[in-house]
């Protein structure tokens, strides 16, 4: 794609943040409102009027239409309601107390990070947020305003998310069709919605990870050292928002090896592997510093453990390994927590997964009987969407004739394994609710997604029209069920 066509949409996002921040009151928290109505009556009409000029296409309206369901439910979600470790602002610990401790100090912490509340976290997230909560102050933005502007940061990173996914169909010359497939998974799957209202560092370490498979595919494609060094950025940064965002790295370094040995005609040609190896050795100079800084200057200066995390959240343990995998049973689509008024926290590894990946840790249950049935429609399709997708992976792997080429497939496939084992590897020997939290694996939702459209192109190829309609119907039904669940979650709720 030409540059201007990439850089445009992210001109248009910047340009929506800021009217969000300082020309729309986000603090009414609710959608049942007169300027919610009027921002989406003027956004509809604003299309009509210039569609001549825009990309009148499914996908284009499908991620308008996921934009503003992800705005909805920050307009609707308190700072303080459905976050993780985030506790609110004016507290004394938690990621809004790391933000404004920064803010105040305009410095790290200097003292052992566990004193803290989550202030053992890197800093990049809370770094960014403390600079927006600067420059709304100055700007002189009041105070509720302001921290409820803070949200913005997490709904730019969702759909900034969506555009990098869509630029990843389009370098791997996915058919408008199978794009679509793509993009209503990304665009509308719940994980990518709560996201976008939590002011934790999860959307940030997700956006700069779908940013580095990009980055990856980019340079895989069209090797430069400029696309190395970006590639490196989107690594280093992604890990120095969240330390587990280097599950990316073994995709990336199992493609660059095969593609090393491939083009080196299996290293024989040494002048080419030297070549490599050299331009490597930037990527290693940006990686590795951005990336590790933060956990060495802890380890460093007050013997903190690299890669600590705490024990925390609603304890799961004394049960079995086999009632862990395999005991289904369940009576609400909704996580079972003791804290939500249920007789147990859920357990279950399968079920947690699916649940906290649609829901969150959210209590829904008693919103309205409608919704608790709109949430049962979604877990089924969600589930046929997980087969299908999974399918996709393995069709697409370990077919000699599918698209793309062997290296892409490489990068895309290894990191979903890397992101599913690493939440699974977490969420077992966590042995607490929070650890199976799906927001730890979110990345792998746009990778899973990318899959089912390059299957989804492959049916289409091979006149298997039956299953391809089963693909976009799931995925079309599922989004709209989607939707309709976080729709309701804004209009029901008191």
């Amino acid at each position: 794609m030409k540059n201007n066509s990439v850089i445009k949409p992210f001109i248009a996002l910047i340009c929506m943040a800021l009217f969000l921040a300082f020309c729309f009151d986000l603090t009414v928290e609710s959608i049942r409102s007169y300027s919610f109505a009027f921002l989406v009556i003027t956004t509809v009409i604003i299309l009509i009027a210039f569609r001549k000029n825009l990309p009148s296409t499914p996908v284009f309206y499908t991620v308008i239409s996921g934009m503003f369901l992800k705005l909805a439910y920050v307009l609707y979600t308190p700072v303080w309601c459905r976050q993780h470790d985030f506790i609110d602002f004016g507290a004394t610990e938690g990621h809004a107390a790391y933000m404004e401790y920064i803010l105040s100090h305009k410095a790290l912490p200097d003292f052992d990070p566990r004193e803290v509340w989550a202030f053992f976290q890197p800093p990049l997230h809370h770094i960014i947020s403390a600079c927006w909560m600067w420059i709304n102050i100055r700007l002189g933005v009041a105070e509720n305003h302001m921290r409820k502007n803070v949200q913005i940061l997490p709904l730019f990173y969702m759909c900034a998310l969506m555009i990098f996914v869509y630029l990843i169909t389009r370098e791997l010359n996915m058919r408008k069709e199978a794009v679509l497939v793509t993009m209503l998974l990304t665009s509308f799957h719940p994980v990518c919605i709560l996201m976008s209202g939590s002011l934790n560092n999860d959307a940030l370490s997700v956006l700069l990870t779908v940013m580095a498979v990009y980055f990856a595919i980019l340079w895989y494609m069209y090797p430069t050292t400029g696309k190395i060094i970006m590639l490196a950025a989107a690594i280093g940064s992604a890990m120095m928002a969240k330390l587990s965002s280097a599950l990316v790295a073994p995709g990336i370094g199992a493609m660059m090896i095969y593609k090393m040995v491939k083009d080196t005609n299996g290293l024989k040609e040494k002048p080419k592997v030297i070549s490599y190896i050299l331009e490597l050795i930037p990527f290693a100079l940006i990686v590795f510093p951005l990336g590790l800084w933060w956990p060495v200057r802890n380890k460093l200066m007050f013997d903190m453990p690299v890669g600590y995390i705490p024990a925390v959240g609603e304890d799961v343990g004394g049960i079995s390994m086999l009632y862990r995998l395999f005991d289904v049973r369940t009576a609400s689509p909704f996580l079972y927590m003791k804290s939500n008024g249920y007789q147990y926290n859920e357990y279950n590894l399968i079920l947690a997964t699916i649940k906290s990946s649609l829901f969150g840790e959210g209590a829904f249950e008693n919103i309205s009987p409608v919704l608790t049935i709109a949430a049962w429609i979604l877990l089924a399709l969600c589930v046929i969407i997980i087969v299908l997708s999974f399918a996709a992976l393995i069709r697409t792997c370990f077919s000699k004739e599918a698209g793309p080429d062997n290296g892409i497939k490489i990068l895309l496939g290894v990191s979903v394994l890397t992101f599913v084992a690493g939440y699974i590897w977490f969420a077992l020997k966590g042995a607490n609710l929070s650890a199976m939290d799906y927001r730890y694996a979110a990345a792998s939702v746009s990778m899973l997604a990318v899959f089912l459209g390059l299957w989804y192109d492959r049916l289409s190829l091979t006149g298997k029209n039956k299953t391809r309609i089963v693909v976009m119907g799931t995925s079309v039904a599922f989004a709209a069920a989607a939707a309709v669940v976080y729709i309701m979650v804004g209009v029901f709720a008191p």
